[in-house]
């Protein structure tokens, strides 16, 4: 018998427990076809050395934005720039002096946390762009900060405009805004730029998933597209199709559509359908490189801009931040949605919302059964006690970010105050009550680096040196591993092809300098990625 490939002197440690460990892997067709003695008296086209390296699944991140991040590659880099307000001006000059009078400037990485709770001085940037319209994003992706040329084109500043709903343009005492824009209201500027055209999105993917390659990133899903603040282009599909053809998409991807899209289908009043997408596309359609997972829903907004729905007050202020709909509206859309064949993935990050997103998923299974693609809650950030049991039970999975800590932890440990912080971005609570824990990071909206996202699960650490929330929520390097591997694919409905390393499953997995638990914590996100491979073929190879 002849095989692909058979990889050797290497560490395998597979998350199988039928078999741990393993010094060789035999691959045929992409997957994994055996393991060491397995693999005696059978040739192989290929034999790849690892030079000892440790192997473990490739790493799943299960929350991210992949075409914004790539996009993001070739924008203007505002991130926590050391020299304050100042640095930031000075970058956006720099842009604006190679940007032709009317184009677009556009600029990401704003954290109003990173500088001093700040934010840039509209008549600035005014000063510094003239004509041409910026867009800034915030990190969080749930605010961004414009000139008075974009609110001009927006229609911003018309005698007759009327607020988004689910968003709002923020304004001085005297009623004037300031440039900032919350939620939905992005989208006002956002329509003026978008949609992109295919081609600068395959360049995107391109781009991000080459760097994803370098940090042993094999799937991801992409949370949002195609329709909404958060989508690209409305036939946003169509660009990952493209880049599969060009060989450009360095992992695999589960599209998340934003549910802004979905709409009244005429179908067969016997099929009970909702709302959905045109020609009936749902929840797992696509093969092993690119399919459909769930449909995004929004139901809050962010802790790090207060616009999360909590259930009492921000510590030190008068309001609990807002949904981004009337409840029983949003309460419709999903319950229509799961109808329709769609799993769902609600993001809800305050108490409220997500009191609001477990009890609907509840009702809407208890009405049409569980489906084979779990349906999540994103990001998950304030869960009370009661909802563990019910999370558990009804197999509805989390995403809490991990490597918020650093960026954001301090921040929001502040706005929930003293008594609910140990609320916050729960992790071990999860493990420990046997929910589904998925790894991800919201990229770009925190750092993507796998590594960084299971040191990070396994410290909590914040810049500010605290941890954000409990320490008593700090995983182990096992659990993290698991995380971003076995459990992140079992809840993204993918676990019987990929999330551990078994005969059958693709060929997916990384090979590592070292094992995360024999580094200190605070080491393993320097842990050199030796190799990645995808389906038997190396993505990156730094051997």
């Amino acid at each position: 018998m002849r095989i692909d490939a058979i990889f050797t002197d290497l560490d395998a440690h597979t998350l199988d427990p039928n078999r741990p460990r393993a010094t060789r892997i035999g691959v045929f067709g992409g997957r994994i076809i055996g393991f060491d003695e397995e693999l005696d008296g059978i040739d192989a086209d290929r034999v790849e050395s690892l030079g000892g390296a440790t192997v473990l699944p490739g790493f799943h991140d299960a929350h991210c934005h992949t075409t914004w991040f790539g996009l993001t590659l070739a924008s203007v880099d505002v991130t926590n720039l050391p020299g304050g307000l100042p640095d930031v001006y000075a970058a956006l000059e720099r842009a604006a002096a190679t940007t032709p009078p009317g184009e677009w400037i556009n600029a990401t990485g704003f954290a109003h946390r990173d500088y001093g709770g700040q934010y840039p001085e509209l008549a600035r940037l005014d000063a510094i762009t003239g004509d041409r319209p910026l867009f800034m994003r915030q990190t969080s992706g749930h605010a961004a900060i414009v000139n008075t040329e974009a609110l001009h084109r927006a229609g911003i500043l018309d005698p007759d405009f009327a607020e988004p709903i689910g968003g709002k343009v923020v304004r001085d005492a005297a009623g004037r805004p300031t440039g900032l824009l919350e939620e939905t209201a992005q989208e006002l500027v956002q329509n003026l730029i978008r949609p992109y055209s295919l081609d600068t999105i395959v360049e995107a993917l391109d781009l991000a998933t080459a760097r994803y390659a370098q940090e042993g990133i094999t799937s991801f899903g992409e949370c949002g597209i195609a329709y909404g603040w958060i989508g690209h282009s409305p036939i946003e599909i169509s660009a990952y199709l493209r880049a599969r053809e060009q060989g450009k998409l360095r992992a695999r991807a589960q599209l998340m559509p934003q549910a802004d899209g979905l709409h009244e289908i005429a179908a067969n009043p016997a099929d009970g359908f909702g709302i959905g997408l045109d020609a009936g596309l749902c929840t797992g359609l696509g093969d092993d490189l690119i399919s459909l997972g769930p449909v995004k829903f929004f139901m809050d907004g962010a802790l790090s801009g207060e616009t999360a729905a909590l259930r009492e007050n921000y510590t030190g202020k008068d309001h609990p931040g807002y949904l981004q709909d009337d409840a029983e509206a949003l309460r419709r859309r999903i319950l229509d949605t799961y109808a329709s064949g769609w799993s769902v993935a609600v993001h809800a990050i305050g108490d409220a919302a997500v009191d609001a997103a477990v009890a609907t998923i509840v009702e809407a299974q208890t009405r049409h059964g569980r489906r084979a693609v779990p349906n999540r809650i994103e990001h998950a950030a304030l869960v009370h006690d009661e909802h563990l049991a019910t999370l558990a039970e009804h197999g509805i999975a989390v995403t809490p970010q991990s490597a918020f800590a650093e960026g954001i932890g301090d921040g929001m440990n502040a706005s929930v105050g003293p008594e609910r912080r140990r609320l916050l971005y729960r992790a071990k609570s999860f493990v420990d009550a046997g929910v589904l824990l998925a790894g991800s990071s919201d990229r770009p909206c925190a750092d993507g680096n796998a590594l960084r996202g299971i040191e990070a699960f396994v410290t909590r650490s914040t810049r500010g040196g605290d941890v954000m929330g409990s320490a008593a929520e700090c995983l182990s390097p096992a659990e993290a591993i698991a995380a971003y591997t076995s459990v992140a694919a079992t809840a993204s409905g993918q676990g019987g092809d990929k999330g551990t390393l078994s005969r059958g499953k693709l060929a997916d997995f990384v090979a590592l300098d070292a094992h995360p638990a024999e580094v200190a914590a605070i080491e393993i996100s320097q842990i050199p990625v030796r190799a990645t491979v995808l389906g038997g073929e190396f993505t990156h190879d730094a051997r």
